[in-house]
Parts: C-alpha cells; sequence; structure tokens
C-alpha cells in the first residue's frame, strides 16, 4: 500500500512537470498534502531514475530516453509474439489495418508476413513494418509521412499527425511504452504519444498492445484515447494491482 501510495506522488509529481517544466517543494508540499522531507525523498528517487533533476527549492524535467530500436527487440521476444498471434488471429482479408513503429508492432508485421490473409490494405509509420507486409499476396502497402525518426525507423511530427487524420480503418495496432500501477498507458514522449493516439482513433476498433515488461513502467506521456480502445492485448495478464486499475479505466484486457 505505501509503495502504491508513494507510486501516485511520483506520478503527480511527473504530471504537474509536464505542465508546468519546474515544481517547487513548497508547491508540491502543499498539491500532496504531505511533508516537505516525503517530496525531498520522492524527487531523489525520481532524479536516480533520471526523469528529472534536482534544482535548488525544486526540481526541473528530464526526458526519459528510449533504449534503442534494436536492443528492445530482444526484449521479451516470446511474449512480444504471443500478442503478435493474437492480432494476427483478429484480421480477416481485405481489412484496412494502421500500424505504428514499435517492437511489438513489428512482431504483428512479422507474423502478418507468414501467415496467408490477402488483399490487406496497410498504413504504417515504421519502414520496417512497410517492408514486411508487402510480401503478403495482394497486399496494398502505404508508409505514413512526416519526419523521419532515426532512432524508430519511423515517420513522426506534425505532418504524420495530418497524415492519419485523413485515414479511415477497421482496425488499428498501437504498441505502448508502458502501463503505469495506476492502469494508465503510456509513452516515453509527447510526439510517440501523440501519433499512437492518432493511430486508435483512426480505426473503427483500436488495439493497444504491451507486453509484461512494461507492467509498473512509469513514463511521462500518456497515450489519450483508452475510452476508444477496443483492449490492451498482454501475453499475461498483469498484477492485481494494475489489472484492478485497467478495468476501473474501462479497458478490457485480453492475454495471449
Amino acid at each position: 500500500m505505501t509503495r502504491d501510495i508513494a507510486a501516485r506522488r511520483h506520478r503527480a509529481i511527473l504530471d504537474d512537470l509536464d505542465r508546468l517544466e519546474s515544481v517547487t517543494v513548497e508547491e508540491l508540499a502543499r498539491s500532496l498534502e504531505v511533508s516537505r522531507e516525503t517530496i525531498r525523498r520522492d524527487l531523489k528517487v525520481l532524479s536516480a531514475d533520471g526523469r528529472l533533476s534536482i534544482v535548488h527549492g525544486g526540481a526541473i524535467r528530464n526526458e526519459r530516453s528510449e533504449a534503442s530500436f534494436a536492443s528492445r527487440r530482444s526484449v521479451n521476444r516470446e511474449g512480444k509474439e504471443r500478442i503478435a498471434s493474437l492480432a494476427a488471429s483478429m484480421l480477416g482479408d481485405g481489412m484496412t489495418i494502421l500500424l505504428d513503429s514499435g517492437t511489438t508492432t513489428e512482431a504483428v508485421a512479422r507474423a502478418l508476413a507468414r501467415s496467408d490473409r490477402k488483399r490487406l490494405v496497410v498504413h504504417t509509420t515504421s519502414l520496417e513494418n512497410a517492408r514486411l507486409v508487402s510480401r503478403l499476396p495482394g497486399a496494398r502497402v502505404f508508409l505514413i509521412g512526416g519526419e523521419f525518426d532515426r532512432n524508430e525507423d519511423a515517420t513522426s511530427g506534425s505532418e504524420a499527425l495530418r497524415a492519419i487524420a485523413r485515414l479511415s480503418a477497421d482496425l488499428s495496432f498501437v504498441s505502448v511504452g508502458g502501463v503505469d500501477m495506476e492502469g494508465r498507458l503510456t509513452d516515453y514522449n509527447r510526439a510517440g504519444a501523440a501519433i499512437r493516439g492518432a493511430l486508435l482513433h483512426a480505426a473503427e476498433q483500436g488495439f493497444l498492445m504491451a507486453d509484461s515488461s512494461k507492467f509498473g513502467l512509469v513514463l511521462p506521456s500518456r497515450i489519450e484515447g483508452e475510452e476508444r480502445c477496443a483492449a490492451l492485448l498482454v501475453d499475461r495478464l498483469p498484477p492485481e494491482t494494475i489489472g484492478a486499475k485497467l478495468a476501473e479505466n474501462r479497458v478490457r484486457v485480453l492475454a495471449g
């Protein structure tokens, strides 16, 4: 329980920094109704995790950087493949789908490339996903334009958001960076969260995906549109605390 309370304070501190870019110990102690000593301890924990920098009287925000795409591919590979098999099983011939650029979504693209699906129309921000799904018989593959992100090997930014806003699809499959203790679905930065939220909204049914390594991970930017999420696809059910919060947030969970 104590750990959960601390996690909620940490989330509140990071939310404040998202809005304000800097906070003071005095302001945080007053808004969270705890002592200044408690806030200083919280700031030290978040600073050690690289989430913020402590300055005189308070803190400023650090962007948490994501590991390279190549290194992320090897994390819980089997779990991502289970999620990918579940996602691929939802697709029928001739459907239009949207894919983002996460490693779990790449696993979906690989699963599709091995499948017998025909005449799929696929829009994706990812160069590798475009290459993979182009192997399918009769597939039409469209790369969503925008600024090129070298770390993701994908497009992003305002041009990509405008392109996504013009799309309409049957299904979208979108990876998330983390599922925190409050059941919030998050990403490493605002740009990534915006792209993922837009892809979710552009489909009749949008599916978010998180392998079990993402459970409990606190990240700065929330992915908007949980109310439009048909389900969160996972490789195994989350811990009871997170599962209860997801249910509270009306997010249905499907395990592969």
